[in-house]
């Protein structure tokens, strides 16, 4: 998977679920006891009641536009969802998903989903047909942490097997914050970059890069007109980028 977030991940990978004849595949199950949960940010809640799912919008909700097409897809195990790479089937036991009308604000829509999970669902992602509304919708903070957390490690991976191409991510996401000629302050680099779904600490020296896969930010070198980005890679070699706010990003192998 390239370096970027999992939110914009999810939002390729459920595009494409199965159009014809989905939601009609799932059996009744009107007994069991609904699961709900809300996305503040998006004004948005999903209900799941056996197969039956139901997203709602709040009155003050901006998000998509009422009578489009839209999908919902539900977990019971994160964990699988996240390592995904393809889109799961919604045969899958742990994946669930179903076609449904994007209701107007203050207004909800049921579709019956391609099956009833076996257990609680975990989360369930709402989008329209044309990616101009999408949300996550976690039905619990610790699923969040954990799912945050796979996140984590996932790219701490991938940063550390593909270190020169991360760092040179990193160098071109500083380059895009520069201002009046001067990179901002080391705090608002590691933002820019974590915004490219890239894992950044600080460190003040390359003594301070200890974990594998994780990029640091060299605040003992990194200036108002220079940035010094380095990351252990997997052989436990320590790579740099060097970017200045003009011309092309160097990366290097540090010395000692």
């Amino acid at each position: 998977m390239s370096f970027r977030s999992w939110r914009a991940f999810a939002c390729v990978c459920f595009l494409s679920i199965l159009a014809v004849g989905l939601a009609a595949c799932g059996g009744s199950n009107s007994a069991s006891k609904p699961k709900t949960a809300s996305d503040q940010a998006s004004g948005l809640t999903v209900t799941v009641a056996g197969d039956q799912v139901t997203l709602k919008r709040t009155a003050k909700s901006t998000t998509g536009t009422a009578g489009t097409s839209g999908q919902v897809s539900c977990t019971d195990d994160y964990a699988k969802l996240v390592k995904a790479t393809t889109q799961p089937a919604p045969t899958e036991p742990w994946y669930s998903a179903t076609l449904i009308t994007w209701p107007g604000a203050n207004k909800q829509s049921t579709a019956t989903l391609s099956h009833a999970l076996k257990g609680d669902p975990d989360l369930c992602i709402a989008q329209t047909s044309d990616q101009s509304a999408q949300a996550i919708i976690y039905f619990g903070s610790d699923v969040k942490a954990g799912v945050q957390k796979l996140q984590a490690d996932a790219t701490r991976q991938q940063q550390a097997a593909q270190a020169s191409t991360a760092l040179k991510t990193a160098a071109q996401a500083a380059v895009a914050t520069v201002s009046k000629g001067s990179f901002p302050s080391a705090a608002s680099l590691v933002q820019a970059i974590t915004a490219q779904g890239l894992v950044v600490k600080q460190a003040a020296a390359l003594d301070g890069v200890t974990e594998s896969g994780t990029m640091y930010l060299i605040t003992g070198r990194t200036t108002p007109k220079k940035l010094v980005v380095a990351l252990k890679d997997s052989k436990g070699q320590i790579e740099t980028v060097t970017q200045g706010v003009k011309g092309a990003a160097k990366v290097a192998t540090a010395k000692g």
